[in-house]
């Protein structure tokens, strides 16, 4: 049975508090509605063909007004960095990979996953809120927010499916809100979704959408490892930067509707050629952006893949626990031996620049940071089989003394299985020494 008139406008005006700035009042709309539905006994699903077509967030975005732009001569990455460049201080392939995260929002349900962007700087005032601000024009279905909840994420998602801009994430507690990581990393992956338990029934929420995040500092690894990174930094004086007016947008409405057209009706190959460099979850993230570069045309298509190539070289695409394994090659290579005891070993992963050993902050990359022990040592290479021995000196006296610790050929297997070939040329047995003072 439909529902009456008054319960349908009631609806009507509680969606509309769903775009509120303030996090209580939409937690609060989200309850009624909730309420409003399990006494009817209808559900989320059932709510726009409730409403009709005329009450119902469209999942869809409307068609934007014609602009007098020569599609012939101009592409969305052509309009898009251009504008980019007008307002933002960044390196040109990060130029590029903005630009190419904004027209994928418009296509991002032919692929299997949907990169997150983030917007990473040292301190305040580096442009990440403008970069937000220009996306909130030109991305598809944009909802930005400076505040919400994991709750509040997933069922916007669920019945809007927008393309999320979250600015001031440092705020968000991500490294100790469990909930907020998984909806953000399973949102990734096409299929992803969290289901909780809503007044006793089990109920399943869509979390696959384009989410946008600016942070000072940085993300929990999971989450970085499924972002493009893009590190903004303050513009230097050297050019001059026009001031974004968010009430001057004739431009990027304009962009906005030739890209919405430009979706439209393009072809993708959702499988592209990739650059060797790029592995993994990098690949994944990059897949989409590079489909949509090479539909831009062929100068586009290299200009993205040399983009990625650069922007990924500096990341991991890793669990720690394999980044491990890397660094403990990368050890007994330098070493040249083929023993080591867990102390001295320790201390080498600690003392390598730019690891993650002398700030380690957990596996899940949810605790205060600290130098890795021996113990976490070993915790992380149980799971690979790997588990610490007494070792000797090869040539003992009546001094020497043993220590745990771990040998080279404890590590060969999970090194073929995990971590292919190594960096340059790999230490011969035939040279390494056996003889170390532990």
């Amino acid at each position: 049975m439909d529902l009456n008139l008054k319960t349908r406008n009631k609806l009507t005006k509680l969606l509309a508090m769903l775009g509120s700035s303030n996090s209580a009042e939409r937690e609060n709309a989200w309850q009624k509605i909730d309420d409003t539905l399990r006494k009817h006994k209808r559900s989320w699903s059932e709510l726009t063909e409730i409403l009709g077509s005329t009450a119902a967030p469209d999942p869809q975005p409307q068609m934007p007004p014609d602009v007098d732009l020569d599609e012939s001569k101009f592409s969305p990455l052509d309009l898009i960095t251009y504008i980019l460049k007008q307002y933002l201080e960044m390196r040109e392939h990060e130029y590029l990979a903005v630009a190419l995260w904004i027209t994928h929002t418009h296509v991002f349900n032919k692929f299997m996953v949907t990169p997150r962007l983030a917007l990473v700087s040292p301190v305040r005032g580096c442009g990440k809120t403008t970069v937000l601000s220009i996306s909130k024009v030109l991305c598809a279905r944009a909802e930005k927010t400076d505040s919400i909840t994991a709750a509040s994420m997933f069922r916007l998602i669920d019945i809007k499916c927008p393309t999320l801009l979250c600015d001031e994430v440092d705020n968000y507690g991500l490294l100790s809100n469990g909930d907020f990581r998984a909806v953000l990393n399973s949102g990734h992956r096409r299929g992803g979704a969290v289901t909780r338990v809503i007044d006793g029934t089990p109920r399943t929420f869509s979390t696959f959408a384009p989410v946008a995040l600016a942070v000072i500092g940085s993300l929990p690894l999971p989450l970085m490892h499924r972002s493009v990174v893009i590190p903004m930094t303050r513009a230097d004086g050297s050019r001059e930067i026009r001031r974004f007016d968010e009430g001057d947008l004739g431009d990027l409405e304009a962009i906005h509707g030739y890209v919405y057209r430009w979706a439209l009706h393009i072809k993708l190959d959702t499988d592209p050629p990739m650059p060797t460099e790029l592995r993994n979850r990098t690949a994944d993230n990059w897949r989409p952006l590079l489909a949509i570069a090479d539909a831009c045309g062929e100068d586009w298509g290299a200009a993205a893949r040399k983009a990625a190539v650069a922007m990924s070289s500096g990341h991991q695409d890793e669990d720690p626990a394999v980044t491990l394994l890397r660094d403990i090659r990368q050890i007994f290579d330098e070493r040249r031996v083929d023993r080591i005891s867990s102390v001295v070993l320790v201390a080498a992963l600690v003392g390598m620049d730019d690891a993650l050993w002398g700030e380690w902050r957990g596996i899940r990359d949810d605790r205060q940071p600290r130098k890795l022990s021996p113990g976490e040592l070993a915790r992380l290479l149980a799971p690979f089989g790997i588990r610490p021995h007494s070792i000797w000196p090869l040539y003992r006296t009546s001094e020497s003394k043993s220590a745990k610790g771990y040998f080279r050929r404890d590590f060969e297997q999970a090194w073929r299985a995990y971590c292919g070939s190594a960096d340059g040329t790999p230490a011969q047995s035939s040279s390494i020494r056996r003889l170390r003072a532990i």
